[in-house]
């Protein structure tokens, strides 16, 4: 059995990763003053949003749930990404199992869950 991720580790991890990182470290400081990138990674988490983290930083591996706005590794992608919902409990605030079953479709349809986790 694999060993579910957590969600907010594999966004910093993202985050460390981004090639984008510096810039946008910069955007939020104006300055560098010769911080490693563990430590810029650590600020731009502090002062942004995870949403704005993922936006910024063009992160591949994670969402956030359009409901609690929780980063996610996995979960609903509703239409090709118009929404993302972590659980059960967040996508049914917003659809039936039914609607979401109709937009399913048997697998053929645009809406499904997913691991964005290579």
């Amino acid at each position: 059995m694999e060993t579910k991720k957590d969600p907010v580790e594999v966004l910093r991890q993202e985050v460390l990763a981004s090639k984008t990182l510096d810039s946008y470290f910069h955007q939020l400081i104006k300055e560098n003053g010769g911080l490693s990138v563990e430590d810029m990674a650590e600020y731009v988490m502090k002062h942004s949003t995870a949403e704005e983290l993922v936006d910024e930083l063009e992160l591949e591996n994670i969402r956030i749930c359009s409901e609690c706005g929780k980063p996610m590794t996995e979960g609903f992608c509703i239409e090709d990404g118009a929404e993302y919902y972590c659980s059960e409990e967040c996508l049914h605030k917003h659809l039936t199992e039914e609607e979401f079953d109709n937009l399913y479709d048997e697998g053929r349809g645009n809406s499904y869950w997913t691991s964005w986790l290579d």
